[in-house]
């Protein structure tokens, strides 16, 4: 089976080029590999169209940052025109997969049928740092997934993650609902919820340099302000979305809202609530902050 491989660039030139360099180094390469440049400027196309690949690229050039989901799904949109019994991987533009990752994740989707497979994900410094994840089944909270309990995961996260064509026929693209964060969450469930398996394949290694475009692994209480209201607003949505229990959902926003109050943190509390009641209110949020979201 062959792979295309999806890559969302948001002012990130050289980690992007530096995952790319890493594709050419695979034992087995992705048949191609789509490039979206979220906020594409003349300096960012310039940066990426100097340099030649061992890849068959394409680039497609948006003027606007419309999110991680809907910059994927423009490339999983292509690769299903082209050529629809391939795999679809997206990948993280700021990993680095080892030269055996994608041969070893096509290995255990094949041996599986997973319906979505994923990999082992390393930070810069060797460390484990995922690759799934386990969903709290009331609070609808994340945490992630363990080596020593490699079978124990709800999803596969979302910086290298592989969707068979079968799934594709099934899911189609992901939500774009949410601009960023939980899309492969709630991708995952309606893959399982439409009787998909997912699989996670721990030799498949990727270097992933952790938060490098979002700052979203700071921990307490210094995540950005536009990154932290989005993951609880996210997380709201995808509980609602998929049928968690109403009272689990307000327990689990009053924790998250309780501990920005004790941090002083005020204006999130209020931008937090906002974003969840008012989907214009979400809409206005992501423009404000640079982005484009048309979902209203």
């Amino acid at each position: 089976m062959n792979v295309q491989a999806v890559l969302v660039n948001f002012r990130n030139e050289a980690k992007t080029i530096n995952c790319l360099r890493a594709l050419e180094r695979g034992t087995v390469k992705p048949r191609r590999v789509f490039v979206v440049d979220n906020s594409c400027t003349e300096t960012s196309r310039a940066a990426f169209l100097k340099e030649s690949f061992d890849l068959d690229v394409e680039w497609i050039w948006n003027v606007a940052n419309l999110g991680f989901a809907a910059g994927c799904n423009q490339g999983i949109r292509r690769s299903m025109e082209e050529t629809p019994d391939d795999y679809v991987w997206l990948l993280n533009n700021d990993t680095e997969p080892t030269p055996t990752a994608l041969e070893n994740l096509l290995k255990k989707a094949e041996q599986t049928g997973a319906g979505i497979t994923g990999s082992a994900i390393y930070d810069s410094n060797g460390n484990f740092s995922g690759g799934v994840g386990l969903v709290h089944p009331k609070f609808a909270s994340v945490k992630r997934g363990s080596l020593q309990q490699p079978e124990r995961f709800d999803y596969i996260e979302g910086s290298s993650f592989l969707i068979s064509p079968q799934c594709l026929a099934k899911i189609g693209p992901l939500s774009e609902d949410y601009f960023l964060y939980f899309e492969e969450s709630d991708y995952c469930l309606k893959a399982k919820k439409a009787g998909l398996t997912l699989a996670w394949a721990t030799d498949s290694v990727i270097t992933h340099h952790i938060g490098s475009s979002t700052g979203s692994e700071i921990r307490k209480g210094g995540v950005p302000f536009f990154i932290d209201c989005l993951m609880i607003r996210n997380r709201i949505h995808f509980a609602r979305s998929n049928g968690f229990p109403a009272y689990g959902i307000f327990v689990g926003l009053l924790i998250s809202l309780g501990l920005r109050l004790k941090r002083g943190q005020f204006n999130r509390v209020v931008t937090i609530l906002r974003i969840i009641s008012s989907r214009n209110a979400f809409r206005n949020f992501i423009i404000k902050n640079g982005g484009f979201y048309d979902h209203v």
